[in-house]
């Protein structure tokens, strides 16, 4: 993971990091009240030599007082001294138990010993401080003045010179601390816990795992919209955001190869319901309104759609031409939109992949691309063999995957496929990415935006539209109906295309 991805990550789930920073520091705070209330306080004392004769014999009593400091820190917290604190202060408790209740550092720059006691209490925790060193004194006088020194003059002493003082407030349970390191543990699990499935999550999220997976361009990433899972709304109404999607999905098409322009495309999806029939419907109706006339199949014959998508019968279709009954045709239907025809499955047959594998499809394929351009909704790719087989017989594929849904695997078997059979895959469409909530983050921030580059698209396509691409002059073109004229982006290609023609003429 790079840092631009933990930059992504953290922007994506920055509320859950927030939560989790404050879950964090609230249940610290909340274990921390378990916690006994417990009182400091400190009393110090110095540790000084007898007079020196000399500069030498000064030197070397500064350095034994800093020995001895050390000596009588280590005193401290031993059960002698713990036995005379309990006898002085009259207390009912084992010298154990209040051993390690109290402890001792050095200042060696001065030679000074202080001494840190606890208690329930701020009285305890005074008469603890102040006691301990009283208990030092004597000890270390009794240690000075022993066997090793007969003469009974101490060398080094200790002088208590600051008394404890009673402590104003607890130093435990530290609410503060607590809050701070709980905050601080909730903010690392919760990126612990983030990073760890974002490494493990095997879905496809971004166009780089769909290139990566595949090897092919992403030629189209189509936002979630909830008009486009609404028979008949779906390819007749507005699309709403996804209508800038599928035009710049059109244009790519047409640049996929300049020099051999696809004429028939298989579009098709590793698993059902990632959106295939939606995005083969939407091609067809934005292609068809650049003025080229189109003919979309439904190939699908398991799970049949796009009669119920465009709301025509398709009781009769292709399953009756290629089983030699109908001329085919013949059971070619309008769609109810210009230039855009409709060839429905018909009957669900009982050898689907045979049909669709057959010599007939195939010279069905080849002569209706003469007259039209052809897009065939297909199965996906991964249950059945049937897109695989129609794909050999176009000049390519055109693979839909769900955003969060398709796995990294499944687009690298489908590529597989396609590469098994000898069919071109020419790009992939991304579909269903969401637009906003932590997911959009991986898809450029979400499409709130996407309103803006209307014109400019509109604009692009015109003038792409005014050389070479797809479009070709039907002889008798169908009157748009009026629940589905061009939108202005088409309308302003048209218009571009006619200029660019007169200027040519003349």
């Amino acid at each position: 993971m790079t840092f631009g991805d933990f930059v992504r990550l953290t922007r994506a789930y920055v509320w859950v990091l927030v939560g989790c920073t404050v879950l964090g520091a609230a249940v610290m705070a909340a274990w921390t009240t378990r916690e006994p209330v417990l009182y400091s306080a400190t009393s110090a004392g110095l540790v000084q030599v007898g007079n020196a004769a000399s500069a030498a014999e000064e030197q070397g009593n500064a350095q034994l007082a800093e020995d001895k400091a050390v000596l009588y820190a280590y005193l401290v917290s031993t059960t002698p001294v713990a036995e005379r604190v309990v006898e002085d202060l009259g207390l009912d408790v084992p010298p154990s138990a209040i051993a390690g209740r109290f402890s001792a550092s050095v200042d060696a720059s001065v030679n000074a010993l202080t001494v840190t006691a606890i208690g329930s209490t701020p009285q305890e925790a005074r008469d603890l401080a102040t006691a301990v060193v009283d208990a030092v004194v004597v000890y270390a006088q009794e240690v000075e003045t022993g066997e090793e020194n007969p003469r009974g003059d101490p060398l080094t002493r200790i002088v208590a010179v600051e008394p404890a003082q009673l402590p104003s407030a607890p130093f435990s349970p530290d609410y503060r601390s607590a809050a701070l390191k709980g905050a601080l543990g909730g903010l690392a699990l919760a990126y612990a816990v983030l990073i760890a499935r974002r490494l493990l999550d095997r879905r496809i999220r971004s166009a780089a795992h769909v290139e990566e997976a595949t090897g092919a361009a992403v030629l189209g990433v189509i936002p979630t919209e909830d008009s486009l899972g609404r028979t008949h709304r779906g390819v007749r109404g507005d699309l709403g955001r996804a209508a800038e999607a599928f035009r710049l999905l059109r244009t790519n098409l047409r640049f996929v190869d300049v020099d051999n322009e696809p004429r028939r495309i298989v579009v098709t999806s590793a698993l059902a319901g990632e959106g295939k029939s939606t995005v083969s419907a939407n091609i067809a109706r934005l292609v068809a309104q650049a003025g080229t006339p189109v003919l979309l199949i439904d190939a699908d014959l398991r799970r049949p759609m796009l009669a119920t998508t465009f709301e025509v019968d398709g009781a009769v279709g292709l399953t009756q031409a290629l089983a030699g009954d109908v001329d085919v045709r013949d059971v070619i239907v309008q769609s109810g939109m210009a230039n855009l025809s409709l060839l429905p499955a018909g009957r669900i047959p009982p050898n689907p992949s045979e049909l669709l594998g057959s010599l007939r499809m195939k010279q069905f394929i080849d002569e209706l691309s003469h007259d039209y351009f052809v897009i065939l909704d297909a199965p996906p790719l991964l249950p059945v063999t049937d897109a695989g087989l129609l794909s050999a017989f176009c000049d390519g594929a055109l693979l839909v995957q769900a955003a969060g849904k398709t796995q990294i695997e499944q687009s690298q078997h489908c590529r597989r496929i396609l590469d098994q059979v000898g069919s071109r895959l020419l790009g992939v469409v991304l579909n269903k990415a969401p637009v906003k909530g932590a997911a959009a983050i991986a898809y450029g921030g979400g499409y709130g935006g996407y309103g803006g580059y209307q014109a400019e698209y509109a604009s692009l396509e015109a003038e792409s539209s005014a050389g070479k691409g797809w479009r070709k002059k039907a002889d008798k073109a169908d009157k748009p109906d009026k629940a589905d004229k061009p939108d202005k982006p088409a309308q302003a290609e048209q218009a571009e295309a006619g200029e660019a023609e007169k200027a040519t003429r003349s």
